[in-house]
């Protein structure tokens, strides 16, 4: 089974080998200003790690946690989203952790049952 996992990108700037890079993946979402030790590993980010993966990541052990930890970071950082999504420099709408941690799980849940 696939976890839902904050991480960082390695030192180097690269993506670490535990995160999944299916198409219907997550990674690099959603990501957090926090101090790291190089100028790559300063944000945290949500992703979907590979089954039995291990490594320097957090693992997020359910849908309600992660819309909390979203919750929590998109009030600190007044977080906004298109409201067309095909429109990045459109006009903008506050920030759905619910919807976004739902977008998350279900493609979890489609990784999941591919296994």
């Amino acid at each position: 089974m696939h976890d839902c996992i904050k991480y960082r990108l390695n030192p180097n700037g690269t993506v670490p080998s535990f995160l999944c890079l299916h198409p219907e993946g997550v990674g690099g979402a959603f990501g957090v200003a926090s101090p790291g030790t190089t100028a790559h590993d300063d944000t945290v980010f949500v992703g979907l790690a590979d089954p039995g993966a291990t490594g320097n990541f957090e693992v997020v052990p359910t849908q309600q946690a992660l819309q909390d930890y979203l919750a929590v970071e998109s009030v600190i950082g007044a977080w906004t989203e298109p409201v067309d999504p095909n429109d990045p420099t459109g006009p903008t709408k506050p920030f759905d952790p619910a919807a976004a941690a739902k977008w998350v799980w279900d493609r979890k849940t489609a990784l999941d049952a591919e296994v």
